[in-house]
């Protein structure tokens, strides 16, 4: 028997509030852990590189980004089914969704991402030569191999000095994907394409033929220019290539 569209339609949408609804029930808030803050200010602040000041904000940003992760989460879930054939908006749905996860580990051992980085770079097919680590404004503190519409890829989870987390996902299939011209923004030297997504902004490029994006909870006009700046940061300190 044929399923009738308006029929499937209301079932994901009621597996979407299903889904909002759990995760808001199971998921507490809950501030970082004293040893979580210890472990990030050793690990990403060694005491030859450390700026002075910059390093005040690690703690009660870490805190502040817990507390936004079950919201991230249920938001994601709620997003909108995408419109058939429409691959970039099928790609900045799942990049959303990814956000949300790679926010859900930041507390993953952040103290070892630099040794944890050859494996995700292994299992993931993307090398990277050079990598933006940090400044007073933004720090990495994760990394992890993912899947994004059945490419495989990574993602770099960066958190910022008032405690927004900013994912830099980076997956193969950049030739399946056109980039439309009037989304495209001049950000220095580079013509990015600039989306905002139920409550997300997004600046997606491609690189050495990988598929680049950049994605946080900055969608006012000043958070917007942050987010440009880090895209600056990333993207000149990046040298990257696919291996397979």
């Amino acid at each position: 028997m044929a399923r009738d569209p308006e029929q499937g339609q209301g079932a994901d949408q009621g597996d979407d509030r299903l889904m909002s609804r759990v995760l808001r029930e199971r998921l507490g808030r809950y501030p970082a852990s004293p040893r979580l803050r210890a472990a990030l200010l050793q690990a990403l602040e060694p005491e030859a590189a450390r700026p002075r000041g910059g390093t005040q904000w690690l703690a009660p940003a870490i805190s502040a980004l817990a507390t936004a992760v079950v919201t991230l989460f249920s938001v994601a879930g709620g997003l909108p089914t995408a419109v058939p054939g429409d691959t970039l908006r099928d790609l900045t749905r799942a990049v959303v969704t990814e956000h949300a996860r790679t926010l859900s580990w930041t507390d993953a051992q952040p103290d070892v991402v630099s040794a944890t980085l050859p494996r995700v770079m292994d299992e993931s097919g993307v090398t990277l030569n050079l990598l933006f680590t940090g400044d007073s404004d933004i720090r990495l503190v994760n990394a992890h191999p993912t899947y994004v519409e059945g490419h495989r890829g990574l993602s770099l989870a960066y958190l910022d000095a008032r405690g927004h987390g900013v994912t830099y996902v980076i997956f193969p299939g950049a030739a399946l994907v056109a980039l439309p011209e009037h989304e495209r923004v001049k950000i220095e030297t580079w013509r990015p394409v600039v989306r905002k997504e139920s409550g997300f902004s997004l600046i997606m490029w491609k690189q050495q033929g990988l598929f680049c994006v950049l994605v946080a909870d900055l969608v006012s006009d000043d958070d917007l220019a942050r987010l440009k700046q880090y895209f600056v940061k990333v993207r000149s300190a990046t040298d990257l290539y696919q291996r397979f």
